[in-house]
Parts: C-alpha cells; structure tokens; sequence
C-alpha cells in the first residue's frame, strides 16, 4: 500500500501508526517468531513472564492457521486468552518476503474490577497472594471494546495490503467458527428418538404465557404457568452433570425474564442487573432442589419488579427520557442533551415530559439523584461529600437543600436514623 517506501520501512511505519493509534503494544515476529520490531521497547508484560517472547509464543503456539497457507491472503486472527487479553495477529503477504506474522495487543475489552481479577485468578489456579501484581498489570493495559478492536484489525489489514476487509469477513472468517462435528446427523438421530418415546420439550405457546405474565408483572398467573411444566419436557443441557444441566436451564429461563422484563417497562440496567445476581447466585448452588427454588424465586423477582415499576402508560419519548436519566445519572445531564436523545425540540421536550409525568425534566433528575444518593449512603466508607460530587451537586450544601427537599430531613439525619456509620 505504501508504494515510496521499502516493504520493511513501511511495515514499520505502519506498526507506529497502529501504537499510536490505539496505544496497544505491537510486535512483528519472523517466520521463526523471533521479535523483530516491538512498540514501545519498555513493554510490561503480564506478571512472572519475564520476556514479551514467551507470552506472544503462548498466543502463536495454536495459532498454526496464520502461517498455514503461504499463497493465500490471510485474515486478520482475534485471539482472547484465558486472562482476557487480547491480540490481533495478522500474517505478511509474501510481497514483504520474510512470511512474519504482525502482533497487535495485549488490550481488554473493559476494565477489570478486583472481583474479577480474582475470579480470573482462581480459574487459573494463581494464588491470590499475586493480586496486587495482576491488578497492576491490567490496570497498564490499553481497554478497545469489542467493536472497536475489530475495527483496528481491519485498518491493520487495509494498511497491509491495501484491500478492504468488511466486519462480516473478519468475522466469519472459518479459521475462528468451526461448528461442532456432526451436528445434523447429531439432530436427526435426537430428534428421532424423542418422537418415538414422546419425550417431547414443552409447547412453545406454555413457554410464551409463562413470560407474557412477567412482561405483565402478574407473579400469580407466572406461578400457575410455571406448575404445568412437566420436567421430562425440559432439555438437557449437559451430558456430564444434571446439576449442570439444572443450572443451564435456569440461567437460560432467566435470560428469557430479562427481556420479557424490559419489555413489560423495567429500565434495561435494572434488568441485566437483576440477571446478573441471579445467575451468579445460581452457579453458587451444590444440589438440584436449590438450583429449583432459585430458578422460580428469580422468575417471580422479575415479574415483581415489573409490576412494582410499572408507571402510567408513558409515550415512547418520556420512557427513553426516564431509561436514559437513569443509566447517566453520573454524568451531566441537560434538557439539551435529552432532547438530542429524544430527537425533539428541548421546550417541546420539556412540555410533553411534564405533562406525561407531572414533574418537570430538572425536578425529575434531582429527585432520582436523591434517590441514587440514598443507596449510596448504604456502602459504608462513602462519605456525604463523596456522593454529593459524584452525583453532580454544585457543593454538599446545596445537596443538603435538595435532599431536605426530597426526604424531610437532611443527609446526616437520614443515615443517622438507618443506623449508617461511616
């Protein structure tokens, strides 16, 4: 592509780009998978490898498919590794002569909390006595969302070769999904069998009541559905372990009440949130009974939520208004701004927000500030002028007024009579 440069120089050229760029390491090996180049030189890697060769040799060492045809033009590969970091690898064409292979990373998709980089630790049997090594380490590591990564391997590709390479391709690239062995033959035979014993899975119309009565926020009628179920009519979801196939059954239920929550009114966050716990909860449990009681306590919980959510029948515009209030009340937030979300007028915005919930557009985020202040009074440590900046009040003494304004009493008070020590 860049055709006044030799091919080594441009490749160079091309890697600096790429760090600055995205700040991620970059590293181009030769067929040997020696380094050859290395951006920056100061490079950190991950805690007890003491040489960049030995982790990109770790990436390369099942990664065969990228030197594996000389005359064909390979594709950039995406590799996560079991710690999560991620790396492009992306093979020269044999213009550049010496077939080198061009490492982009480690980055992560987003940042890790020490929860889990101590999940990341146990599954890979680090002991936790290393935490601080391996918090350090992540924290140096340049975070590219999904999206965005692949957006850097196909700018990394066009640059090499000067070919255009759509997400599509980059993705359904067959050197990254190989579907199971045998999986119609697999169907067939499964399907075959259940007919003939009339092991049959539930109706889809049983499964479709079940979760219009969490849309609906109706626990009593979720509660009749839910008993009609016949258990030889459920799948199974692991060979090996009918515990885990009980966990896997309910974590997909779950998955399907989060969406049928969203879109009985509960705001997404909420929702992925409620998820979050109780899948989480569900994979702590030892016995199948358990892994029941848990399965049906979470459905009802959504339909609770639901029901205890739900407001008067708002347009489309004051819900994405509430949703988006919501999901930033940590961030500034203006009628401008809620009216580019809206894709309305700010004063026609201001008139029908009002009109639909009786509060004005400011009333209505100080109000859930509040509220959001509230919780955070619950997490001992946190101090009152903590959660007044964080929640964007101009100084704790006008977070004070509004609070008053809101609860009858001021923050002291309020945690005082939770019995909330700092």
């Amino acid at each position: 592509m860049l055709d006044n440069m030799e091919n080594n120089e441009g490749i160079q050229y091309i890697c600096k780009l790429m760090y600055e760029a995205y700040r991620i390491p970059v590293f181009v090996l030769d067929s040997s998978r020696g380094i050859t180049t290395q951006l920056p030189l100061s490079f950190e890697g991950r805690p007890f490898v003491n040489e960049a060769s030995t982790m990109l040799a770790e990436i390369l060492g099942d990664a065969e498919d990228v030197n594996s045809d000389e005359h064909a033009t390979a594709l950039p590969l995406i590799r996560t590794t079991n710690f999560l970091e991620n790396f492009i690898l992306l093979r020269l064409p044999l213009e550049y002569g010496d077939t080198g292979t061009i490492v982009v990373g480690p980055s992560l998709y987003a940042p890790l909390t020490e929860g889990s980089a101590a999940s990341l630790m146990r599954d890979n049997n680090i002991r936790l006595q290393h935490q601080e090594e391996w918090l350090h380490y992540y924290g140096s590591l340049t975070v590219l969302n999904r999206m965005r990564l692949y957006h850097a391997a196909m700018l990394l590709y066009s640059l090499i070769t000067g070919k255009a390479l759509s997400i599509t391709e980059l993705l359904l690239d067959t050197r990254t999904l190989e579907p199971m062995q045998d999986t119609d033959t697999g169907l067939d035979l499964n399907v075959s069998y259940r007919r003939e014993n009339t092991w049959l899975h539930h109706e889809p119309m049983l499964e479709r009541d079940l979760f219009q009565h969490i849309r609906n926020g109706n626990k009593a009628e979720l509660l009749r559905t839910q008993a009609s179920f016949s258990e030889e009519k459920f799948g199974t979801l692991s060979k090996k372990s009918h515990l885990r196939s009980k966990k896997n059954l309910a974590i997909s239920s779950i998955t399907l009440a989060t969406r049928a929550a969203i879109d009985g009114g509960l705001f997404w966050e909420i929702a992925y949130t409620l998820s979050d716990f109780h899948i989480q909860h569900i994979e702590e449990l030892k016995d199948i009974p358990a892994v029941d009681n848990a399965q049906l306590a979470a459905l009802c919980d959504f339909a609770d939520h639901v029901r205890d959510n739900r407001r008067a029948r708002l347009s489309r515009t004051a819900a994405l208004c509430q949703n988006y209030i919501f999901n930033h009340l940590y961030e500034e937030l203006s009628l401008d701004k809620l009216a580019e979300v809206a894709g309305l007028n700010g004063s026609y915005l201001s008139q029908l927000f009002k009109k639909e919930t009786g509060i004005a557009v400011s009333d209505y985020i100080q109000r859930e500030r509040i509220e959001e202040a509230k919780r955070l009074m619950e997490i001992p440590g946190t101090t009152l002028s903590d959660i007044a900046t964080r929640l964007h009040f101009n100084d704790q003494s006008y977070f004070t007024k509004v609070f008053k304004k809101y609860t009858g009493s001021t923050p002291r008070q309020f945690r005082n009579s939770r019995g909330i020590t700092l």
